[in-house]
């Protein structure tokens, strides 16, 4: 049965302990065909998307996955001189019975103007939206998983390994599976008032009308 909107929307947190149960193929296509509406610039639909449930290919990626986590980014949560912490995530991704490698066409997200192009932002509108409705549909189908770019520094062997042809790059990995935890009732968030303001950056905040 399918959630309300907002309900999913509050408590679609990031999961990263799971239990090693098969997910049916069927949720994982009614996930996709829903999140296919997303939005994109001109409507080109840019993504691809790699479902991964081989456990040989999926080890492959999660030694990927271990290498991105403990050479490119645990370091950043790292005081000089230490060693990075275990993550259980990193050391238990190959469990995870599936993994959602989201790729995104170049040229989809490719404009005629300099300013967009060269842009670290606006390229993420052609493909984000589509893993957002992703994460919504996991959370909808009871599911768990967490959005993560920790393939990108290893991008080159993820795409030797993955067949992935020139013209495309990897967006997001998704490791998708039944929470080994229950989903909260509601996340944590700052509130409105803390990072919406009128007219201006430094305008009054936002507030809900009086009653």
């Amino acid at each position: 049965m399918s959630m309300e909107l907002v309900e999913v929307m509050r408590t679609a947190g990031s999961v990263r302990r799971h239990r090693p149960d098969p997910v049916p193929d069927e949720i994982i296509y009614r996930m996709l065909d829903d999140a296919r509406f997303a939005p994109s610039g001109g409507n080109r639909q840019g993504w691809r998307v790699i479902v991964i449930r081989d456990p040989v290919v999926r080890a492959s990626v999660a030694g990927l996955y271990r290498r991105g986590w403990y050479e490119f980014h645990a370091p950043l949560f790292t005081l000089p001189g230490e060693q990075p912490q275990p993550d259980y995530y990193a050391d238990h991704i190959h469990l995870v019975p599936v993994h959602l490698v989201v790729l995104v066409s170049v040229a989809a997200i490719t404009t005629t103007n300099e300013a967009l192009d060269t842009s670290r932002i606006v390229g993420g509108a052609g493909i984000y939206p589509f893993v957002q409705n992703l994460l919504l549909g996991i959370r909808n189908a009871g599911l768990g998983s967490t959005l993560t770019t920790v393939l990108v520094p290893v991008e080159e062997e993820a795409k030797r390994l993955l067949r992935i042809p020139d013209g495309y790059r990897i967006a997001a990995h998704l490791a998708v599976g039944w929470p080994e935890r229950r989903h909260p009732a509601q996340l944590s968030r700052r509130p409105v008032e803390e990072f919406a303001t009128w007219d201006h950056f430094d305008g009054p905040p936002l507030r809900p009308a009086e009653p």
